[in-house]
């Protein structure tokens, strides 16, 4: 029988709250890049920003939770995998949930758009659009051999980017140059979370053939995939140091690197054996190392 209400432990999972926080440290690298690199002049239409990424970043989980489920062809990952059918949740309930988050998130967001600029609702429009259409559709995002590419720097770059946008007193400075800089600067968490998606797509590999997704793994192969995630992974250690050189990053930065053997002798357990369960825990540890601690040590430098 459905439950017609969500335990916290449910809600905790159908929408990885626990996620959530990672935004706030992309925006925190937004912040601190304006610091660094412009002027800074925080503004109550950042903690609306704030708001809206939370409630959207709870929104799209559900809503993923509940297009995985509702086209799963796979009758195992539909009952046994996907928390919707595993817990027997009401549909009703999760469309409740999600529709609430949504609402709250496009409210906020129309907001900030009618106390700032049109840049902000295209940017809006195209996070909102990656999203829902990341699962949803004839043929969503993570079914295509650029999802990984797409979210990543949707959500590595699009929330940084406006973060800094919304922390600057004088917006009409932001030029190519600028924008290009930030794209610079957020390459360390756009690999990261590249990583992230790859990774998550490599242990799912036969689940995903199984329901039609063709990601980057499907096209590549699992040996390639390995390959490439230890590639970006010692790239975006070594930007770093070129962010120091073009004076696009506190030299404090390069403190991180000393965290790279660091990683690579922990991933060795993950390009040994690629497992949902048992070694893609390794590589959600490993990147969010550079999620958090890139931003913050890159605030301390931009602030202190």
């Amino acid at each position: 029988m459905s439950k017609e209400k969500l335990s916290f432990k449910q809600f905790w999972e159908l929408s990885e709250i626990y996620t959530a926080p990672l935004n706030l440290f992309i925006i925190l690298l937004g912040v601190s890049a304006a610091k660094f690199i412009q002027q800074l002049s925080l503004s109550k239409d950042l903690l609306i920003f704030i708001g809206i990424i939370l409630c959207f970043h709870l929104s799209v989980n559900i809503f993923n939770h509940w297009m995985d489920y509702q086209h799963a062809s796979d009758l195992h990952f539909k009952e046994k995998t996907n928390i919707i059918g595993r817990e027997h949740l009401s549909i009703s309930v999760v469309k409740r949930y999600f529709y609430t988050f949504m609402i709250l998130a496009a409210l906020f967001g129309l907001y900030l758009v009618s106390q700032t600029t049109i840049i902000i609702g295209i940017l809006g429009m195209l996070g909102f659009y990656i999203g829902l259409f990341y699962s949803y559709g004839k043929y969503p995002i993570n079914s295509l051999f650029l999802a990984e590419t797409i979210t990543s720097i949707a959500s590595g770059f699009f929330i940084m980017f406006i973060a800094f946008y919304l922390a600057i007193p004088h917006r009409e400075v932001v030029n190519t140059r600028i924008i290009l800089s930030l794209f610079f600067i957020s390459l360390p968490l756009v690999l990261s979370m590249f990583n992230n998606l790859l990774a998550n797509n490599t242990c799912d590999l036969e689940e995903d053939i199984n329901n039609g997704r063709k990601t980057l793994v499907y096209y590549i192969g699992k040996k390639h995939a390995v390959t490439l995630l230890l590639t970006l992974t010692i790239a975006s250690y070594l930007w770093i140091g070129i962010l120091v050189y073009l004076k696009l990053a506190p030299i404090v930065t390069l403190g991180l690197l000393i965290l790279l053997p660091i990683t690579l002798k922990e991933l060795k357990k993950y390009t040994q054996y690629q497992d949902k369960k048992e070694t893609f825990p390794v590589v959600l540890k490993t990147m969010s190392v550079m999620m958090v601690l890139y931003p913050i040590i890159y605030a301390l430098g931009g602030f202190f």
